[in-house]
């Protein structure tokens, strides 16, 4: 019955919001922190804003799986990697596919950083394929830049820029997005994370959340955004080699989103 009253609800809803408020985010640490994460450098800004990648020296592979509003048909993976190629260098590739059989998203990036002193500059070709019922499906490809700046021991700064191309079609233009953000490191167990975004067919949104370094081994991790108002939680396990993040969502009136991520490191043998 759940399954029934969602393919009256989503498809609509869902494809309304392609064009306007459709929720991309990748990684259960991201969401966990109400997806502000514009101004972070590691390797889940792969998909936030791909600057971010530009200091990682380590070779790094991500997987990550959601479950969207109690229904099991409705999918959301991610997966990337991202390889330094260079000293300063680096250049990854991701997927992420969302929704289902008849109304879903799927996107092809391609990404590279580039790192000089404090600063970060990066840039991203996305594919990003658009499938609605049985007879909608078109392929925009998408133009990105991004960059970090590191402002002093504690403060960073980020902004991003999505489809500087201006890709159109023949229904609507595909929005300019500009996110703007910063972190703050309180100290070395907290971080505070704030960014402001807008798309040119929306209001601006707020995004603010904070992560809580407890044990060696844990951090525990909330957030929030507007425009709607969704409230994040989610906890990290870190390791030399891996981590493994959990994060929950909730949005009125669609309800819960849980997603699990894993990050794994591949050092180079000595």
């Amino acid at each position: 019955m759940k399954f029934f009253m969602m393919l009256v609800f989503f498809p609509p809803a869902f494809f309304t919001q392609l064009c306007h408020a459709q929720d991309f985010t990748s990684g259960a640490r991201t969401r966990a922190l109400g997806s502000a994460c514009i101004a972070d450098t590691n390797a889940w800004s792969l998909f936030s804003n791909p600057a971010g990648i530009a200091h990682n020296k380590t070779a790094s592979v991500l997987v990550s799986d959601e479950y969207l509003y109690g229904v099991k048909e409705i999918k959301s993976i991610t997966a990337g990697f991202s390889v330094p190629v260079k000293k300063e260098i680096v250049i990854g590739m991701s997927f992420m596919k969302q929704g289902y059989t008849w109304f879903n998203d799927q996107q092809l990036g391609i990404h590279a950083a580039h790192a000089r002193g404090p600063y970060a500059l990066g840039i991203s070709f996305v594919l990003w394929q658009r499938i609605a019922g049985e007879t909608f499906r078109a392929t925009y490809p998408l133009i990105n830049i991004g960059g970090t700046m590191s402002v002093n021991k504690s403060l960073q700064l980020g902004l991003h820029i999505m489809n500087v191309s201006n890709t159109q079609n023949e229904l609507q233009n595909i929005p300019l997005k500009i996110q703007g953000g910063l972190l703050y490191k309180i100290s070395k167990e907290i971080l505070l994370y704030a960014d402001l975004s807008r798309q040119s067919n929306s209001d601006i949104k707020f995004h603010s959340g904070m992560e809580y370094k407890i044990h060696k081994y844990f951090l525990l991790r909330c957030g929030m955004q507007t425009n709607p108002m969704k409230l994040n939680g989610g906890l990290g396990f870190i390791a030399k080699h891996v981590r493994i993040d959990y994060s929950i969502s909730y949005q009125n009136p669609l309800g819960y989103r849980h997603q699990l991520s894993a990050l794994l490191f591949i050092h180079k043998k000595k």
